[in-house]
């Protein structure tokens, strides 16, 4: 049988089970009325292991992750009982793409406090995890974030995470910051190049082209010796 007239056999066949809805990308919409009170219950006022334990308990990783991505929206999305939900989540959840969405939430909260939880991010396993993390420090920041960010624009492997890592380096004058950013004007992804220079820019008001040597001489001009590293960077 060809696979058209298949397809038309079985949704006729299954059309009461709702099967046309299969081929319509339609889904029946998330009752948020129903799914924040049962999510926020979870975590009552119990130790933040028991209530991450509940979470995983009483709702789906999509539905965990949509909630998120749903609360963050809102006006008291960010208020602390929904903060505490970010933070457990991202810290506990086995799932990726909750911990990712969780991410995003902490980075739009522009919260002091999201900033742990962010730096936490840097390092998970996952690569969207990192890439939400660090795009989250761009606007949420603090100075806790220097030395991580600094690093992963230097050595993370995936280049998106790096571009964001530049990104965020922006929010502050650090000397270590700035002689990340000149290490960065060598990265083999010119994305990475083009955001470090915007960067450097901002922060120090200088008008430099992209060449790491340029902006090097001018740091050790700038900085004292203790704060200068001695090398520059690697070509």
């Amino acid at each position: 049988m060809p696979v058209r007239k298949s397809v038309i056999f079985l949704c006729t066949a299954l059309a009461l089970a709702g099967c046309e809805d299969l081929f319509s990308r339609k889904a029946p919409p998330r009752n948020f009325d129903e799914l924040i009170p049962r999510l926020m219950g979870a975590i009552g006022n119990r130790a933040p292991e028991d209530a991450a334990a509940n979470l995983f308990n009483v709702t789906s990783p999509d539905e965990r992750r949509d909630a998120i991505a749903y609360l963050e929206t809102k006006p008291y999305g960010h208020n602390p009982p929904y903060m505490t939900a970010y933070e457990l989540l991202a810290k506990e959840d086995p799932h990726p793409m909750v911990r990712a969405q969780a991410m995003r939430a902490l980075g739009s909260s522009h919260q002091p406090e999201a900033v742990e939880y962010l730096v936490r991010g840097l390092n998970d396993a996952d690569v969207q995890v990192r890439r939400d993390a660090a795009t989250g420090l761009i606007n949420t920041y603090g100075d806790a974030a220097t030395q991580p960010l600094t690093l992963h624009a230097k050595a993370d492997i995936d280049p998106t995470v790096r571009v964001s890592s530049v990104r965020a380096l922006r929010n502050t004058a650090a000397p270590e910051a700035i002689r990340g950013l000149i290490d960065a004007l060598d990265d083999r992804d010119v994305a990475v190049t083009y955001y470090a220079r915007e960067s450097l820019v901002a922060v120090t008001g200088q008008g430099i082209g992209p060449d790491p040597r340029e902006w090097l001489t001018w740091y050790e001009h700038t900085y004292s010796p203790s704060t200068a590293p001695a090398t520059g960077p690697t070509r």
